[in-house]
C-alpha cells in the first residue's frame, strides 16, 4: 500500500511539472505581470513580503539594479487561463571580487532574506521548474548561489528534489515567534520575571523623566504618512543618521521607504507603532504583516533616553500587539545572528544560511572552488567583524 501511495505521489509530481513552462524575462518586464506577481505573493507556499512587488519594485530602483536583474517566471496552464506560480529574480555576479561568476538570486541590504516565490499548490514543481530552467541555461554560470535563504520552508525542502550538489555556508538561527499563543502570553513566557521588573522600572523612569507613556500604531493609509515622517525622523537623529545609513539619509532610500510603506500599506500589509513619552516621540517600529507572516523590518529610537531602552519597549510592543492581532503569527524578527533585541523577546528559531548549488549532476571543479570561496569570504568577515 506504501509503494503504491508513492508511486501516485511521483506521478502527480511529474504531472505537476510537465504542466510548467518557465520564461527568462528582464526586471522592467515584471511591470506587464506585476497583478500576476501579487497574487502569486499572497499564495506563495512561504511568504517573503521583500520579493512582493510593493516592496522589490521600490528596492530595485532605489539600489539602481534594475539594468542587471534577470528574473526566472514559471508558468502554469495556457493562453488567458495560465497562471504565475513561481517567481526567482536573480542576477549575475562576481561574488568573490574575482573572476568566477555566479547566478547570485537576488537579496539586498534592505531585504534580509532572497526566499523565492512558489505556489503553495505546486511548491515542489515550480521550485525544480525554476532551478532547471537556471541551471540548464548555457548562457549562465553553473553555480547558484542563494543568500540568507530560510531553510525551514517549502522551498528550501524541495531544493532537495532538484538533486544537485548543494552546501550551506554561515549558517546560523534568527530569532522568531511562532506560537498560538497572545501577545501578553507569550511574552509572559518569553521573559523572565526578573526582566520584566527591569522593563517597568524603565518605563516608570522615562515617564517620571518625559511623561505619561504611549503606544500608537499606524495601520490606515491616511495614518501611514505622519507615521512615517515621525520614524524618519527618529532614526536620522541618531547613529544611523550619522554613519549615514538611516533610510532618510539619501533621496532615494527615503522615496523607496515611502513607496514601500505606502504601497503595502494600500493593501493593508503596512504597521507602524510609535512610542511617545508626553508629547515627544521616542521609538518607533516599522513592519509588515502578509497572510499567516509578519516581518520587524526597522527600529528607532532617541538615543537621547537610551538607558531607558525605548527601542526595546517598543520592540515588545509590537510583538505583543502583532500576536494578538491574528493566533498563530509567525513573527520574523529579521534580525542578525545573536542580536541581542530580538533573542531578549522571542524564544523560537528559523535556520537560516547562504546556499550554493551546482548547475551538474556531481560536485565538479566550479562546485568545489566556490565553496573554498565561500569559506574564505566568511573567514574574512568574521576577522573584521571583531
Amino acid at each position: 500500500m506504501e509503494a503504491k501511495t508513492l508511486t501516485t505521489e511521483m506521478q502527480a509530481a511529474a504531472s505537476a511539472q510537465r504542466e510548467i513552462r518557465t520564461e527568462r524575462v528582464d526586471w522592467p518586464t515584471l511591470e506587464r505581470h506585476r497583478e500576476a506577481w501579487r497574487r502569486l505573493s499572497l499564495n506563495a507556499a512561504d511568504g517573503n513580503v521583500f520579493n512582493d512587488p510593493g516592496f522589490a519594485l521600490p528596492a530595485a530602483e532605489a539600489l539602481g539594479v534594475a539594468d542587471s536583474l534577470q528574473v526566472m517566471l514559471a508558468w502554469r496552464g495556457e493562453g488567458d487561463a495560465r497562471e504565475l506560480v513561481g517567481l526567482m529574480a536573480f542576477r549575475r555576479r562576481h561574488r568573490w571580487g574575482i573572476w568566477f561568476p555566479v547566478v547570485e538570486v537576488w537579496t539586498h541590504p534592505y531585504a534580509p532574506a532572497c526566499l523565492p516565490l512558489v505556489d503553495t499548490r505546486c511548491a515542489e514543481a515550480a521550485t525544480i521548474a525554476l532551478f532547471d530552467a537556471v541551471t540548464r541555461d548555457p548562457t549562465l554560470p553553473g553555480i547558484v548561489m542563494l543568500p540568507l535563504l530560510s531553510l525551514d520552508t517549502a522551498f528550501a525542502a524541495a531544493l532537495l528534489s532538484v538533486r544537485k550538489p548543494l552546501y550551506v555556508h554561515a549558517g546560523h538561527q534568527r530569532a522568531v515567534a511562532n506560537s498560538e499563543l497572545g501577545g501578553d502570553a507569550y511574552l509572559a513566557t518569553a521573559i523572565s520575571g526578573k526582566r520584566r521588573r527591569r522593563l517597568g522600572q524603565q518605563q516608570r523612569g522615562l515617564a517620571r523623566e518625559a511623561g505619561e507613556i504611549a503606544f500608537a500604531v499606524a495601520r490606515e493609509p491616511g495614518e501611514l504618512g505622519p507615521a512615517l515622517d515621525t520614524f524618519l525622523s527618529l532614526e536620522a537623529s541618531g547613529w544611523k543618521g550619522a554613519m549615514g545609513t538611516a533610510l532618510a539619509s539619501s533621496e532615494p532610500s527615503a522615496r523607496m521607504s515611502r513607496e514601500i510603506v505606502t504601497g503595502l500599506g494600500a493593501n493593508g500589509h503596512t504597521r507602524i507603532l510609535i512610542m511617545t513619552a508626553g508629547d515627544k516621540p521616542v521609538a518607533g517600529v516599522i513592519g509588515f504583516v502578509m497572510r499567516d507572516t509578519a516581518w520587524i523590518w526597522k527600529i528607532a529610537y532617541d538615543e537621547a533616553h537610551a538607558r531607558a531602552s525605548p527601542g526595546k519597549h517598543a520592540f515588545l510592543e509590537t510583538v505583543r500587539l502583532l500576536m494578538d492581532e491574528r493566533p498563530g503569527l509567525f513573527v520574523d524578527s529579521c534580525a542578525t545572528p545573536d542580536h541581542p533585541l530580538a533573542g531578549f523577546a522571542l524564544r523560537e528559531h528559523m535556520a537560516m544560511g547562504d546556499v550554493v548549488v551546482s548547475s551538474g549532476g556531481t560536485a565538479g571543479p566550479a562546485f568545489r572552488i566556490a565553496n573554498l570561496l565561500e569559506r574564505l569570504r566568511g573567514s574574512v568577515r568574521a576577522i573584521l567583524a571583531r
